[in-house]
């Protein structure tokens, strides 16, 4: 459990970091190390845990699909992921819930280019901003097989069994989106004041 919370929480963490060193700070050196970084944490739990390996599988693919993996660093680590994870094996995992998760990756992805417009445009608020910009398509397909994991605890050998994960896996998937939106909300805050005890 803490070491899923931990791996989960990090690969939230240098995800958004490489987005924001690439996009914010131009940095491609610094922004391709947070993906690798992001690699090995995700490829350590993903190895041993279906669940997530299902989870960011759908991501890279439904992000992939909204043609969002399209600088360096995203298409190195796509490489490094995909590749490692098939030489190094992985766990089982439900086709349903991959091919559900990755539509909803797609949708959040697609989703979330309008509330980037909507932002821009200075109607940040509302539900549709709201749901899109924090990506709530994914978390509502992680719950909904978490809570059947859930029933399944209950109802042993039920028709569920084959496209559900376990019950934690939306508490380590909010953390990691939690890590993820915590960076992007204070990137420009940390880089700047680290600037400033640079100068």
């Amino acid at each position: 459990m803490i070491f899923d919370i931990i791996c989960f929480s990090l690969s939230g963490i240098f995800m958004k970091l490489s987005d924001e060193l690439m996009d914010v700070s131009h940095n491609k050196f610094l922004s391709v190390l947070s993906d690798i970084l992001c690699v090995i944490v995700t490829l350590l739990v993903s190895v041993v845990n279906g669940d997530a390996a299902c989870i960011f599988l759908s991501i890279l693919i439904g992000t992939a699909f909204a043609h969002k993996v399209d600088s360096i660093n995203h298409i190195i680590a796509a490489i490094l992921f995909v590749v490692i994870l098939f030489i190094s094996g992985f766990p089982h995992f439900s086709l349903i819930c991959l091919i559900v998760c990755t539509i909803a990756a797609y949708i959040d992805e697609r989703g979330n280019d309008i509330s980037d417009k909507k932002e821009k445009e200075g109607d940040d608020t509302g539900f549709i901003y709201t749901f899109f910009k924090y990506r709530y398509t994914m978390k509502l397909a992680v719950l909904a097989f978490s809570v059947i994991g859930i029933a399944n605890m209950y109802l042993p050998g039920s028709m569920f069994m084959n496209f559900s994960f376990n019950p934690l896996t939306f508490i380590y998937f909010y953390l990691f989106d939690i890590c993820y939106e915590f960076v992007g909300s204070y990137y420009n805050t940390i880089n700047n004041t680290f600037k400033k005890k640079l100068d």
